[in-house]
């Protein structure tokens, strides 16, 4: 049990604490997405897994959209298809981690939201 809480920290810290801006920008207008999306608290799992897919979609794209500005479509691709392989690459207790992270803080904004929101 240790070791899952441990890993959900360095998730959250590596996230949230990072000194990619870029990064905590890509994930915050996922995270943001999500709560738009979201109609009730029951869909936390679907919701927090479609941020992550849309987190995925971003890096992949933003990565071979600024990656050397590739100018044909081949070296884009195959920069988008290498960032696809090293997100292959995540072990199940990152991804795990990623999906309690991303559930936590759709969770608060949509409660901020339904409070504000109210009607």
């Amino acid at each position: 049990m240790d070791i899952i809480l441990s890993d959900l920290r360095a998730v959250a810290e590596s996230i949230f604490l990072g000194d990619n801006w870029t990064y905590i920008a890509m994930v915050a207008g996922a995270i943001v997405i999500a709560v738009m999306a979201m109609k009730n608290l029951t869909q936390i799992l679907c919701i927090s897994f479609m941020a992550m897919v849309v987190l995925g979609i971003i890096w992949l794209v933003y990565g071979g959209a600024t990656s050397a500005a590739p100018t044909d479509p081949a070296t884009w691709i195959s920069q988008l298809e290498a960032g696809w392989a090293s997100m292959g690459q995540t072990t199940g207790s990152t991804m795990v981690g990623y999906l309690v992270t991303f559930a936590a803080a759709i969770v608060v904004l949509f409660i901020g939201k339904s409070l504000i929101f109210r009607g």
